[in-house]
């Protein structure tokens, strides 16, 4: 038998990156300069995940809630005791407004968004309805036009207002303290 260690090494380099970088049941990179890059194969399972539903009225603690219902799923919920998202966190939310839009935040971590709400980067999902499969619609460091409450804001604009002490996250099922 023939040991090929360059494709060993090549192997294993592949299956570690494959790892970090998309799989939502990988464990969250650790570092604060680690950096998580989400993929459609990220949010294909995520109705599985650990998962949170709202009637949409403000709970307590919470000025407004002009979301309505909607289901909130997250791949990992943190560690008792942290400051912020571990880098990988992918929290999912399914919003029943009427056109049932999914949208995502993914802490990305090395310093994306720093402008924003930073080390988090925004979707819009997409499930196919014949085969479920998870497409991604738009990604960035802001959603195209999105308009909450009467009036045209941003993903990063929400999301500095409402959770800025909770690293950015709003969901009252979701606040750091919590865990």
């Amino acid at each position: 038998m023939v040991f090929n260690f360059p494709g060993y090494l090549a192997a294993v380099a592949f299956a570690v990156l494959a790892a970090a970088c998309g799989s939502p049941h990988a464990t969250p990179p650790a570092d604060s300069t680690a950096t998580f890059v989400a993929f459609p194969a990220t949010f294909q399972d995520y109705t599985a995940w650990t998962h949170f539903h709202s009637e949409g009225p403000p709970a307590e603690g919470f000025s407004q809630d002009v979301l309505g219902p909607r289901e909130q799923y997250i791949n990992h919920v943190p560690p008792h005791g942290l400051s912020q998202f571990p880098v990988g966190t992918v929290i999912v939310e399914k919003r029943d407004s009427g056109s049932m839009k999914t949208f995502a935040g993914v802490k990305r971590g090395g310093g994306f968004n720093i402008d924003g709400a930073t080390n988090w980067e925004w979707f819009e999902l997409a499930t196919d309805p014949q085969s479920g499969a998870v497409s991604i619609v738009w990604r960035g460091t802001n959603g195209p036009g999105l308009t909450y409450g009467g009036g045209s804001t941003s993903c990063n604009d929400c999301h500095k207002q409402c959770g800025a002490e909770n690293d950015f996250v709003c969901s009252p099922y979701l606040q750091l303290a919590s865990f």
